[in-house]
């Protein structure tokens, strides 16, 4: 057998089992959503229901203390976190991008020093600074980390676009009588949609999935992370059916985000992936 021939049948092999390892517990998780509580917890266990229904997410969003509420607490604090966090960004970026000041190159490796400092070493601090100024248990709160957690590395992006796009544009616009805003919103800015694009969702994915951070900083504003929780039994039991169709919820608005946008995702990345 051809040695080249050999190889790519290894590697493929490979990716083949690792998918199969890495989609097999989500599919399982998943296909717990239509089965019922006895069947979920069942053993052996069945990888396609035998018996399918929907009656779990009637339980789910109408009988049980779970509700719409925590997925409408996620909603709101991803879209809020993602306008301030792809907003600051967005400025930042087109700021290091086009204009020279002192101290411009040890700011940016500043940003993205805090981009790596780990969360735990914050924490505390974080719950003292929120309960003083009133900030604990609210959306806002919660918004505003989570945009700061995210808009270093979205500033680093959004720098990397912007310096592709030609500075001669922005200045015929100048020439043309457009003020440096009004060059930035109406020719760079439409040019930049898909880094900006990329940000974005990069910004609602942390949002949508964060859990310690809300876990910490609230009581009752709770997102859909903290609160499957509730599906864990004070002896560590777990309502499968119902933890499945909770989890099933919660990848539908990413799995749609993802669809429709991924070219814009992709495009960003590789637009913003250019070195000074």
């Amino acid at each position: 057998m051809n040695p080249k021939l050999s190889w790519k049948i290894v590697t493929y092999t490979l990716l083949i089992l690792w998918a199969l390892f890495t989609v097999m517990p989500l599919y399982w998780l998943l296909s717990a959503t239509f089965k019922p509580p006895g069947e979920a917890i069942g053993y052996p266990p069945t990888l396609v229901p035998r018996h399918p229904t929907l009656r779990n997410f009637g339980d789910l969003l109408f009988r049980s203390k779970f509700g719409f509420k925590s997925y409408l607490n996620s909603i709101e604090i991803a879209v809020g976190a993602t306008l301030i966090s792809t907003g600051c960004a967005m400025l930042a970026g087109f700021g290091f991008s086009r204009f020279r000041f002192p101290l411009r190159n040890q700011i940016l490796v500043l940003i993205l020093l805090i981009q790596m400092i780990p969360l735990l070493a914050v924490i505390i601090p974080l719950y003292r600074l929120y309960s003083l100024y009133g900030l604990y248990d609210t959306r806002f709160g919660l918004m505003i980390v989570y945009a700061v957690r995210t808009v270093s590395m979205n500033t680093w992006l959004l720098k990397g676009y912007f310096d592709t796009i030609p500075v001669e544009i922005e200045e015929a616009a100048l020439i043309d009588g457009c003020s440096r805003l009004q060059a930035f919103l109406r020719v760079s800015f439409p040019i930049a949609a898909p880094g900006v694009a990329a940000a974005a969702i990069f910004a609602f994915f942390r949002s949508w999935n964060e859990f310690m951070i809300a876990m910490t900083l609230t009581s009752t504003v709770r997102p859909y992370t903290v609160e499957l929780y509730r599906f864990v039994g004070e002896h560590g039991d777990v309502d499968w059916s119902l933890l499945g169709t909770a989890s099933f919820i919660a990848i539908v608005p990413v799995l749609l985000l993802f669809s429709f946008f991924q070219k814009y995702f992709v495009i960003g990345l590789a637009g913003g992936a250019v070195k000074e």
